[in-house]
């Protein structure tokens, strides 16, 4: 009872990650993965993992090396054994700053140019209305891309978040839940 128990808890957990990761346009295959690693006192075969979440070993085969690529995978040696083992990053920040390092800025960097090039090109054309107003406002998209840019490059590079800030609204969030549980319904 107790462990099937804890399965559904695994499962549960592993489906919401796959649908968060999901919805920042990753494969769900990947959250759900890394979710039933994480939550593993010890590092799993592939076989295991394709049983515990019913999917192929292919799918997992294919979910592990993209989860390996993104750095939130790694493969584990045990003596002895000739399969492979996998455990999941534990390190939240590493796995964040990694993703927002290579997309995002990549993203931005990507924008910021593709603004510029519209702004040379507004520049060629001849003086008019037009040109001014889009002039301007291709400047401020410009300069609002370099930002994003910024804050991107110095959320990465500062190597650390500060969570404390967020304590209260967790703690009020955790008592809003308690209370809800206790009286069976909305606060």
């Amino acid at each position: 009872m107790a462990q099937e128990a804890l399965q559904q808890a695994e499962l549960l957990a592993a489906d919401s990650i796959g649908a968060v990761i999901e919805h920042w346009g990753f494969r769900k295959a990947l959250g759900r993965i890394w979710t039933i690693l994480y939550l593993a006192e010890e590092p799993c075969p592939a076989a295991d993992l394709a049983e515990r979440l019913s999917m192929s070993a292919g799918a997992v085969s294919t979910t592990l090396t993209e989860l390996q690529r993104w750095g939130v995978v790694h493969r584990v040696w045990r003596p002895g054994e000739r399969k492979d083992f996998f455990e999941a990053e534990t390190d939240f920040w590493k796995m964040i700053s990694r993703v927002v390092n290579e997309r995002e800025r990549a993203l931005a960097e990507n924008v910021q140019s593709r603004l510029a090039e519209a702004t040379r090109l507004a520049e060629s054309t001849p003086r008019s209305s037009r040109r001014s107003h889009m002039l301007e406002r291709l400047r401020r998209l410009e300069s609002f891309a370099g930002v994003a840019r910024a804050v991107i490059d110095s959320f990465v590079h500062s190597q650390r978040a500060d969570f404390h800030k967020f304590g209260n609204v967790l703690s009020l969030a955790r008592e809003k839940v308690s209370i809800r549980r206790r009286f069976g319904g909305r606060s």
